[in-house]
């Protein structure tokens, strides 16, 4: 995977992208189903923040930032920025 991306910034950039997109997707779709059934709702959060918490966790220990652990938090990210649009739309 590292020779698939070593010296292609642009390669880098779409793959990041990538995973933010289905963060975001990931988080949407969790927040409809979960929601419209209106069962297991405090279930689905509290997965959702020990998700946040140890992929946090793991990025920000590491000794070394691989490209599968950038891939990671941007899809941590993508989840999070989902939620908020989410509560936004909610309380708007």
């Amino acid at each position: 995977m590292d020779l698939y991306f070593e010296g292609q910034p642009v390669r880098r950039l779409m793959w990041t992208a990538i995973s933010f997109a289905l963060g975001f997707y990931a988080a949407n779709t969790v927040s409809l189903s979960f929601g419209a059934l209106s069962v297991n709702d405090v279930v689905a959060a509290a997965l959702t923040v020990a998700f946040y918490e140890a992929v946090s966790a793991v990025y920000h220990r590491a000794p070394r930032k691989t490209l599968r652990l950038l891939f990671l938090n941007s899809f941590k990210v993508g989840v999070v920025v989902a939620l908020i649009a989410d509560a936004f739309k909610l309380a708007g």
